[in-house]
Parts: C-alpha cells; sequence; structure tokens
C-alpha cells in the first residue's frame, strides 16, 4: 500500500490536478496528493502496528546495543524532522535525504524485529 502511495506522489505534475493548500516556494498540497495519503496512512498503520506487537524484541535488542538502538533513533528522528523542515522551507531536496534516513531506519527496525521473531526471541 505504501508503494502504491509513493507512487502516486512521484507522479508528475501534470497530472496531479490542481493545487488544493500551498505550503511553500516549490511545495504544495494537490488534488493526487491528498489522495495518495489514504494509502500511505494505511500501509504506515500496518507497519507501525507490526512494530509495535514486537516492540518486546525490539527492546530486548537495544538493551543488548544501546549504542546502535540509540544511532538508528537519532537517524530516524533527524531524518524525519529533514522531511518535515524541508516541506516548511527552502530545503528543497533536503527531503530526499530525510526520506532516505528515516526509510532505512524503519526498514532496520522491520528486519530485527523479523530476526528476533524468527529465533524465538522474547
Amino acid at each position: 500500500m505504501m508503494g502504491i502511495g509513493a507512487a502516486m506522489l512521484a507522479a508528475p505534475s501534470a497530472i496531479e490536478g490542481p493545487v488544493i493548500l500551498p505550503i511553500s516556494l516549490g511545495h504544495a498540497l494537490s488534488v493526487l496528493d491528498a489522495i495518495a495519503v489514504l494509502p500511505l496512512l494505511a500501509g504506515s498503520f500496518f507497519l507501525y502496528r507490526g512494530l509495535w506487537q514486537r516492540r518486546g524484541p525490539l527492546r530486548a535488542v537495544a538493551v543488548r546495543m544501546p549504542g546502535r538502538a540509540g544511532a538508528l533513533v537519532f537517524a530516524g528522528g533527524f531524518g524525519l524532522g529533514l522531511l518535515i523542515a524541508s516541506a516548511f522551507s527552502a530545503f528543497f531536496w533536503w527531503w530526499a535525504v530525510g526520506a532516505v534516513l528515516f526509510g532505512a531506519c524503519l526498514l532496520a527496525a522491520v528486519f530485527v524485529a523479523r530476526a528476533n521473531e524468527s529465533k524465538g526471541r522474547p
């Protein structure tokens, strides 16, 4: 679902439709963007629900490796901060760096949760 939403957000501006809400120079919410939010939210719900259900194994790994866990949380927060800041400021292309950082941290959390689940760890 998140892939569908991301593909809709990556559509060329010629097919996005009229602007609903201008945010900043170079950023605006169009009709297609507003529709793309629905599959993104649905996919995010399933992702975060799965991570929440596996929070015990994630916590165990964070306790075993606090430095790596702290660095991962910092990088994810920094990436999310870049995403938000780039939408409301002149950091026009910094959203890509933020998206890569935030996405990589989410993927790392998913891989850790899946690996510990398959090993039968709490």
